[in-house]
């Protein structure tokens, strides 16, 4: 397949453990959609000269070379993660500015963002785990968060998506049938109720119970409708949950080759999934986080 005119996949670099596992992951993601890896690396000059128009050339020289050569140790990395090395095309780029706004602006012309959960913050002016949150709510693709040591080529479980009664849930339910389907494996889609039904005051509590269940199975399948359909290699397992969103994400994914969420939207999990909660699961998840935009 070509990929000529494909967006790439970027990734956010800064040599640290995490940021190479992160290579490792969107190298991988890259060969199985046949697309290009993009690897960036933010650095800022640390001598200020505010009295010139334009800084002297030897100023940043030395930041631009470490960048330089996180770069080629990425790239070898990324050659690494793949199944056929020759057929992955990287591109790299060393961008001067702040982190964060680096990694936004590359997010308008990319397929999705990759990032490691944490850096050592040497080149960054902002540690990774600061990165990943903000790129993740404010980044106009999709973001995959990376953990530490992840399994590039494990066949272990399936794919988990987390399904809100948003209107803007259809996102994150494409990009989980995709990954799933990339990844010949199941997909378990997750409802997590946290609100009480409206029922009449003398129910019991097992007339409750039912009606959190059937709320959520219209939820499934209502946000479901159509692509098993566009995917019918992909198995999908339905199951609805009550209590704290994060607690029951955290306890479906243990098996999980990566777990996809909605960015926006009210109740289950997107409604709240920003800042400190794309942290704690970020840091706490065993599984790539993938993060649908819009």
């Amino acid at each position: 397949m070509s990929t000529v005119g494909a967006k790439a996949i970027v990734v956010g670099v800064d040599g640290s453990n995490s940021s190479l596992d992160a290579v490792g992951w969107a190298a991988r993601a890259a060969e199985l959609r046949c697309i290009p890896l993009k690897l960036v690396s933010a650095y800022q000059v640390r001598a200020l000269y505010t009295s010139f128009v334009a800084l002297p050339s030897h100023i940043g020289s030395e930041e631009h070379a470490a960048a330089e050569s996180i770069l080629t140790s990425a790239s070898l990395v990324a050659r690494r993660s793949v199944e056929n090395p020759n057929a992955l095309t990287i591109t790299t780029e060393s961008i001067v500015g702040p982190t964060i706004q680096a990694m936004l602006d590359e997010s308008s012309d990319a397929s999705m963002m990759v990032v490691g959960s944490r850096g050592n913050g040497e080149y960054f002016a902002e540690l990774l785990g600061s990165v990943s949150t903000a790129v993740a709510v404010q980044a106009q693709c999709p973001v995959v968060i990376v953990p530490g040591s992840v399994e590039l080529h494990s066949a272990r479980g399936s794919v988990v998506l987390g399904v809100d009664a948003s209107a803007h849930n259809q996102a994150a339910v494409r990009l989980a049938f995709e990954e799933a389907s990339l990844r010949r494996t199941g997909l378990l889609a997750v409802h997590v109720s946290t609100d009480e039904p409206v029922s009449s005051p003398e129910a019991s509590a097992a007339d409750r119970s039912d009606a959190i269940v059937f709320n959520g199975r219209t939820v499934l399948a209502e946000s479901l409708a159509g692509w098993s359909e566009q995917y019918p290699d992909v198995a999908v397992e339905r199951t609805v949950l009550r209590g704290n969103v994060v607690e029951k994400i955290l306890e479906v994914s243990l098996r999980a080759q990566a777990v996809v969420v909605g960015s926006s939207g009210r109740s289950g999990f997107s409604g709240l999934l920003l800042g400190s909660t794309v942290r704690s699961l970020a840091h706490r998840v065993d599984c790539p986080l993938i993060v649908a935009r819009g």
